[in-house]
């Protein structure tokens, strides 16, 4: 008999891989040097590690990957409610990020990843300024970051080319940090916020850095008719003619869609990040996601800034994704469960062009996942692990979480932060910018 030596293994656990293969019972889960090296039932193997995981009663799954968000707004988290996007923007937020700084950033970026690790999220997308400062707080939390330091010029052209240096110094502190668990794009906000000259030299910086993009794009209906005054197109034919249309681009939102705007993106390989919670609160529709899906994009799903949702909880969102357009089809079956806990793993490692690294569970690729209790009164008795996972469980179920197979989150508790002073260092900073603020 062949024995597997292993750092960590996962004994008798219901496996739901997220490789095209549906659940597996009894299976293991084996890790070695931040690496799966064996995700199946033993088939006649012995393994012999240095940690062994009861996983009787659990599911094992990939960590959550959170495709759009702004981390560092949980300082803002319920600041402005039941507001227009445009007002919620320019009459409450904007005047209060204004007075941020990077130590607000800090602490509000270290609470996010305290959030997002204790629902199951081992990977994030992030668009904010002071962006180095999210970095330090991926790093110190454990978890996996693609970092997109945010660029505009609408102020005027010396704050673009100011925030466009700071991307690039970014860039060459952080991008592959942490043994590769950083990843740095650069985030161009929008094609409304954006010149075309700016818009070209990212495109140009991009290429030449060998990285990729993140924008928002075709968030609301008035950002489409704008562009269709301005441009004659709509913005995702306007970027279509700048050339930001690429594989690693990754566009969040994309909420108005016409089909030739489909096409063009999954023509160019483009990943989407899909907001369904964030939308739906500040009331600028559902994006088309089954019609993405067809057309072969791949979609990720996001929860967007805490402000906006208020949640980073991906079984929140995965839920709500779900739902939403079984409500607006008016078709229970336009979504599967199961599709929409792939837009939440592995689509959304396929959207932000990570997909050889994680976002399933098979020999080879880095060991970021999680452990959920399923003895839990919302998932007995189980039927359907899948239906279990999207529209029963609870975030409150994440016992461990693992990034490169090492632990983030054990028995519920973060290891790696202390979780009290964060809330209090965060709740402090909160304050002082509102009085700064006010």
């Amino acid at each position: 008999m062949s024995v597997v030596e292993a750092d960590l293994l996962v004994k008798d656990c219901l496996l739901v891989p997220m490789d095209g293969r549906g659940s597996v019972s009894g299976a293991y889960l084996a890790v070695r040097d931040g690496r799966v090296i064996h995700a199946d039932r033993p088939k006649g193997l012995a393994f012999r590690a240095e940690e062994a995981i009861d996983g009787r009663g659990k599911a094992v799954l990939p960590g959550f990957i959170n495709c759009h968000t702004h981390a560092p707004m949980t300082l803002l988290r319920g600041l402005a409610e039941d507001v227009p996007l445009e007002a919620w923007l320019r009459e409450h937020i904007w005047p209060v990020e204004a007075k941020m700084g990077p130590s607000e950033v800090y602490r509000g970026a270290l609470l996010a990843c305290l959030e997002m690790a204790l629902t199951g999220t081992t990977c994030f997308c992030d668009m904010y300024f002071h962006e180095g400062q999210v970095a330090e707080a991926a790093l110190k939390s454990g978890l996996r970051a693609v970092l997109a330091p945010g660029i505009f010029d609408a102020p005027g052209p010396e704050v673009g080319e100011r925030m466009f240096e700071d991307a690039l110094r970014v860039f060459e502190r952080y991008h592959g940090a942490g043994d590769g668990r950083i990843k740095v794009v650069l985030g161009p906000h929008a094609p409304y916020t954006c010149s075309r000259e700016l818009l070209e030299r990212i495109r140009d910086k991009a290429r030449e850095l060998g990285t990729g993009i993140h924008i928002h794009l075709a968030e609301t209906e008035g950002e489409v008719k704008d562009c269709l005054a301005r441009h004659g197109k709509t913005p995702v034919e306007y970027l279509a003619e700048l050339g930001l249309l690429r594989p690693g681009t990754t566009a969040a939102h994309c909420v108005h869609l016409t089909d030739q705007d489909i096409a063009l993106l999954a023509e160019a390989g483009v990943g989407i990040a899909h907001c369904p919670v964030a939308n739906a609160k500040l009331g600028v529709g559902v994006a088309r996601v089954p019609e993405m899906l067809t057309a072969g994009l791949a979609v990720g799903l996001g929860t967007d800034g805490p402000a906006s949702n208020n949640a980073l909880d991906m079984l929140e969102t995965v839920k709500f994704a779900c739902l939403l357009q079984k409500a607006a089809k008016r078709d229970p079956t336009v979504l599967t469960a199961r599709q929409a806990l792939e837009m939440a793993t592995i689509g959304g490692a396929r959207a932000l062009g990570l997909a050889d690294q994680v976002g399933s569970l098979e020999p080879g690729k880095k060991a970021d996942f999680i452990i959920l209790d399923l003895r839990k009164a919302s998932t007995t008795p189980l039927h359907d692990i899948y239906a279990a996972l999207v529209y029963s469980a609870r975030s409150g179920a994440v016992e461990a979480v693992f990034v490169d197979g090492q632990p983030v989150v054990l028995e519920g508790q973060h290891v790696k932060l202390d979780a009290e002073e964060v809330l209090r260092e965060a709740a402090e900073a909160a304050e002082e910018l509102l009085k700064r603020a006010a």
